[in-house]
């Protein structure tokens, strides 16, 4: 099984970097990467027209990148629940490497930046 490395920063200067063994599936130009980790399970679908990460356990999510887009990122965990508007600044993705930045927004009023690399290892 392959490794990944999920490497972030916000916008608060924290860094946050796993390396995580994961299942790898490929469909059409869709690659998708399914893990566990101490927080519960995860999914990261990759394709050069979007990012799907979504996570499932304590804290449940699904955010959907989407280059030079806005979307909705949904925040669900048992001390709070929330929708909040996301808009991708940047995506660079290739075969074994995405690079994205992006703004999280609650009501139009910016909260973070993130930006995020997902390196697939071997």
């Amino acid at each position: 099984m392959p490794k990944i490395i999920i490497n972030s920063v916000d916008s608060f200067g924290e860094k946050i970097s796993q390396k995580i063994i994961a299942k790898k599936t490929i469909n059409d130009d869709i690659t998708t990467y399914t893990y566990d980790n101490k927080y519960g399970q995860g999914e990261i679908r990759i394709s050069p027209y979007f990012a799907e990460i979504l996570k499932f356990g304590e804290v449940q999510s699904k955010l959907l990148i989407k280059p030079n887009s806005e979307t909705e990122f949904l925040y669900n965990a048992s001390y709070f629940k929330k929708n909040f508007k996301v808009f991708c600044k940047k995506y660079l993705y290739s075969e074994n490497k995405l690079t994205i930045a992006y703004v999280i927004y609650d009501n139009n009023v910016e909260i973070n930046q993130l930006e995020i690399e997902i390196i697939e290892v071997q």
